[in-house]
C-alpha cells in the first residue's frame, strides 16, 4: 500500500533533521495492521553521527534542490523558456572589403561591404537579430558635410536586420530576407552607407573612439582585422562570432 503524503512529508522532515545533526536516523520499520490496513512507522535513533562524507553530499543535494526551487519561483520559468528559444545557426563571412577615405586610397563609405551567408540551422528573425562590428576604421562626427571625419576604433551596431531605419538600397541588396527571416542558403549584404544620414530613426548606429554623435556611416581600414558578432535579442544569446581581414577595394 503506498505511503500517504503526510507520512512522506514526515520522513522528509526527519531526513533534513538527520542531515543537520539534530537526529540520527537508523532505520524505519513499517508495520501493517489488519484489517484496518494502516501503516505505523517506528523510528529508531542513536547518538552516533553518520559519515561526514554522506552528510556533505546530502547537504549539497539539498542546497541545489532549494536553489532550483528558488530560481523557479522567482523567474517563473522564463529563464528556461528563454534558453529554449535561442536559435542555432552556422553563419559564414564570405569576405569583407573596404577602406577609409584617406591617402592614398580615398575609399568612400558606400564602397565598404560585408558579405555573410547563413549556411545551416534555424531561421533568424530579422527583427530580433542584431549585428555588432568592431575594429579600426572611420566615421563622420556630425552631419555630412558639416562635421569632422574621425579615424580609430569604430563600433557599428545593426540594431536589427529590418528594412526600416535604413536606406532603401539596403532592401534591394537583401531580397533574401524580405520574408522576415534569414534562412539557410540566404545571403546578407551590409554596407558602410546603410544608415539614414544622421537620423534618430536609423537602426544602424556608429561610434568612433567612443564618440556616439556620428552620421552613422562607416569605413573599415584595409588589411585590418574586424570582429563580427551576431546576437539573438530575444534570448540575449550570441549566435556567431568571427574575425575577418578587410580586403582593400580594387
Amino acid at each position: 500500500m503506498p505511503m500517504d503524503a503526510g507520512i512522506f512529508n514526515l520522513c522528509c522532515i526527519i531526513l533534513v533533521m538527520n542531515i543537520l545533526g539534530q537526529l540520527r536516523l537508523i532505520y524505519i520499520v513499517s508495520i501493517k495492521i489488519t484489517p484496518m490496513e494502516k501503516q505505523i512507522l517506528i523510528f529508531r535513533w542513536h547518538t552516533e553521527g553518520v559519515s561526514p562524507v554522506i552528510g556533505v553530499i546530502l547537504m549539497l543535494f539539498l542546497t541545489i534542490l532549494l536553489a532550483g526551487i528558488t530560481v523557479s519561483s522567482v523567474y517563473g520559468g522564463d529563464a528556461a523558456l528563454s534558453l529554449s528559444k535561442a536559435p542555432m545557426a552556422l553563419i559564414e563571412v564570405e569576405y569583407v572589403e573596404g577602406g577609409v577615405r584617406n591617402y592614398p586610397t580615398y575609399v568612400q563609405y558606400k564602397e565598404n561591404f560585408l558579405y555573410l551567408e547563413h549556411m545551416v540551422g534555424d531561421p533568424l528573425q530579422i527583427g530580433s537579430t542584431k549585428i555588432i562590428i568592431s575594429g579600426e576604421g572611420s566615421s563622420y562626427e556630425g552631419v555630412v558635410p558639416h562635421g569632422t571625419r574621425h579615424y580609430g576604433e569604430v563600433s557599428i551596431n545593426y540594431a536589427s536586420l529590418l528594412f526600416e531605419g535604413k536606406k532603401s538600397v539596403y532592401a534591394s541588396r537583401n531580397p533574401d530576407i524580405s520574408d522576415g527571416a534569414w534562412s539557410a542558403g540566404e545571403k546578407l549584404i551590409l554596407n558602410g552607407d546603410d544608415a539614414i544620414n544622421g537620423s534618430i530613426f536609423s537602426t544602424v548606429s556608429v561610434d568612433i573612439n567612443g564618440v556616439p554623435n556620428t552620421a552613422n556611416h562607416y569605413g573599415l581600414k584595409e588589411d585590418s582585422m574586424v570582429t563580427i558578432k551576431i546576437f539573438d535579442k530575444e534570448s540575449q544569446c550570441i549566435i556567431s562570432e568571427f574575425e575577418c581581414v578587410v580586403t582593400p577595394v580594387d
